[in-house]
């Protein structure tokens, strides 16, 4: 159980089955000045693999009460593959002027 207001940016958040946002793990990416609520980006897919998701999810101090502490999720050996061979792709493209 946590206090929205004892997060910092960048700290990992697991929520499990019974919290009231979708079950993973998420990085607090904002702590709006103006709320008790935290902005949280979901890193793990369904099954806790890490995973650009996407989803940002607001989550206030009466949700956040059900979000656990959690570890940064480690990426397998398959994606550590994956993301140095798409990494020389990536840097061409940035240079293309299209």
């Amino acid at each position: 159980m946590i206090e929205p207001r004892s997060v910092d940016v960048g700290d990992f958040l697991e929520a499990d089955a019974n919290a009231p946002v979708e079950t993973g793990v998420y990085r607090v990416v904002g702590t709006p000045a103006d709320a008790d609520a935290l902005v949280c980006l979901r890193v793990t897919d369904a099954d806790g693999k890490r995973s650009n998701t996407g989803d940002l999810v607001r989550v206030d101090a009466d949700a956040a009460s059900a979000l656990e502490p959690a570890s940064e999720p480690r990426t397998t050996a398959a994606g550590f593959v994956k993301n140095q061979l798409e990494g020389p792709y990536w840097l061409i493209r940035s240079l293309l002027p299209f």
